[in-house]
């Protein structure tokens, strides 16, 4: 099932319909609850590693790999 959206006479967009499965992983990142990755964990283990060798982040590196 794909996205679909409603409209009103006008066609105006008003809802959307998503699939659960969608929509349960947009509330779980919304309230922290979405599972890492394993490419997010090394990721995140990476940046830790990093921080404890004293190198600083650079933001627009971050930014673009994000």
């Amino acid at each position: 099932m794909s996205i679909q959206y409603q409209t009103d006479e006008q066609g105006n967009r008003v809802a959307v319909v998503i699939p659960l499965a969608e929509w349960e992983a947009i509330q779980a990142e919304l309230l922290g609850d979405a599972q890492l990755t394993s490419k997010d964990e090394t990721d995140r283990r990476e940046a830790y590693a990093e921080l404890e060798r004293g190198e600083t982040l650079d933001l627009g590196r971050a930014m673009a790999d994000w």
